[in-house]
């Protein structure tokens, strides 16, 4: 009967870094290895993939006339409560996918860098494909603010499954 061993050493392996964890037969040696990404640095491709997922659900929501409707009506306050809710439900997101257990504790600076990088990239994204769809624009700074807001909400969580899925 193999078992594996809780204690475990972090190695890059192509770029990236990744938990090596051991599988021991019953005399204590190893049979095995089980080789675990770790998802707590930015990558580039990381970037790539956070546009692609925000670009997933931005596009569509971009083109209804309910995001144009509540852009123009809904009030400062009720936005910058959508957006406080977006990046705290982003982050228990982010929590649960990429850093499970003790890695938040281990890797805080980068969780933080992910859950704004994740957020920051869907409101670019979104921002720009409102302005390609002519749904807003930097003449109405105030009405462009409020629809990405409201398509960036759904649509960071389609950027942060993309980036987590490689």
């Amino acid at each position: 009967m193999a078992e594996t061993t809780d204690e475990h050493r972090v190695e890059r392996i192509d770029g990236r870094l990744h938990a090596i964890r051991h599988i021991f037969d019953e005399a204590g040696r190893v049979v095995g290895t089980i080789t675990t990404p770790l998802h707590v640095e930015m990558k580039w491709d990381d970037f790539g993939q956070l546009v692609a997922g925000a670009c997933l659900l931005s596009i569509p929501m971009a083109l209804t006339d309910e995001i144009s409707n509540y852009g123009e009506t809904l009030s400062i306050g009720r936005t910058v409560a959508i957006l406080l809710v977006s990046v705290v439900t982003l982050a228990a997101f982010v929590r649960g996918l990429f850093f499970p257990g003790d890695k938040l504790r281990q890797h805080p600076v980068a969780y933080t860098m992910r859950v704004l990088g994740a957020y920051l990239t869907t409101f670019l994204v979104a921002s720009f494909v409102l302005c390609l769809v002519d749904q807003g624009s930097f003449d109405e700074p105030l009405a462009l603010w409020k629809r990405a807001v409201l398509v960036a909400f759904p649509a960071s969580f389609a950027a942060a499954t993309f980036d987590y899925i490689k």
